[in-house]
């Protein structure tokens, strides 16, 4: 790489890196950029521990309870922070149901997965109705299902974060089949949280579809090939790396939920951060294109997030679930962030 185009790199790392960091006047309606806020009321009476989330078209979110009970409720907020509705999601075979990832298709209805007990074969993705409650089973016999992204074709990747695996799913479920299952996506040895293949994003193009390793605080990558099958896996980002090359520390710790913004930035939900600690665990971290971090994110306060688990964008603000694992659920909440740039659109 010749050194003109070395330092055009660079002066561009530093414009994204000033636009996100400079304190910015908040649009009518938006929150301010780069603060965390609480928003809406606690959820813990209605939506215990709430992990997966979405929105619809309106600015609705809905808040997935990962509840292990033996129907579990997603809290429909509007944008006032109100709770407008309750979808109780009932158990499958296991007994308890206990929602994670979410994505909301308008032509399909709200998709989220059930992590159920853990045991093997009990995962189950769902579709719901948001206007009638009705669940629909779309697919099952997972061990861990964590994450939702969808294609342009409307496929479903749906991860899995005990076998290791990703699955690819017809929206309709008639076709469920591991997309890509690779050793580095499994728990690894002595990670915390225990939880392999989670957060699930695709970037502008969908050429790659990168993917959340919990607990060894990694982000990989998947190409995707022409026939839409996986191509060899590719480390995009490591905490360890980071911490080592930036000086920092507890970079991407819990990687959990990712999502991209239109600039190619990817907030990365890293819910055992702690920096500066004491403080309760979690933080939005913000990788550039090219897998540096460039800003990192905590509320203060009552508004300090607790175990952020899953984020969504609705024009300029990002939403995040709190799950408030360590706490027991009292900080059961969402959070929300002001965004310099809107997310990239997450549907087809």
């Amino acid at each position: 790489m010749g050194r003109r185009t070395a330092m055009r790199r660079f002066l561009l790392s530093l414009v994204m890196l000033a636009a996100l960091l400079a304190p910015q006047p908040a649009l009518a309606g938006q929150p301010p950029v780069g603060v965390v806020t609480n928003f809406g009321p606690n959820l813990a009476a209605v939506c215990h521990m709430p992990e997966g989330i979405a929105t619809d078209p309106t600015g609705n979110l809905y808040a997935a309870s990962f509840a292990f009970s033996p129907t579990a409720n997603i809290c429909v907020e509007n944008r006032g922070g109100q709770i407008v509705d309750v979808i109780p999601v009932p158990a499958g075979k296991a007994g308890v149901a206990s929602l994670l990832g979410e994505l909301f298709e308008p032509s399909q209805g709200l998709y989220v997965v059930d992590f159920a007990d853990g045991a093997p074969t009990n995962g189950r993705l769902l579709r719901i109705d948001v206007a009638t409650h009705a669940v629909t089973v779309v697919a099952t016999g997972y061990s861990a299902p964590n994450g939702i992204a969808q294609d342009r074709h409307r496929n479903l990747y749906v991860s899995d974060s005990f076998l290791g695996a990703i699955f690819k799913v017809a929206p309709d479920g008639s076709s469920n089949t591991v997309w890509i299952q690779d050793p580095r996506l499994m728990p690894q040895p002595g990670g915390s949280p225990p939880f392999g293949a989670n957060g699930l994003a695709f970037d502008a193009n969908q050429g790659f579809l990168y993917v959340a390793s919990t607990s060894d605080s990694k982000i990989y990558r998947i190409p995707v090939q022409k026939d839409g099958s996986a191509g060899p896996m590719q480390l995009f980002a490591s905490g360890a790396a980071i911490d080592a090359s930036q000086e920092t520390t507890e970079a991407l710790h819990g990687a959990d939920g990712i999502m991209f913004d239109v600039r190619g930035n990817l907030y990365v939900c890293a819910n055992s951060a702690q920096h500066p600690a004491p403080g309760l665990p979690g933080e939005i971290q913000v990788l550039s294109p090219d897998g540096r971090l460039i800003a990192r994110y905590d509320g203060v306060g009552q508004h300090d997030l607790d175990f952020v688990a899953s984020l969504v964008f609705h024009e300029r603000a990002l939403y995040v679930t709190n799950l408030s694992l360590d706490t027991g659920g009292a900080n059961s909440k969402l959070s929300v962030l002001g965004v310099p740039f809107p997310g990239l659109p997450i549907r087809p």
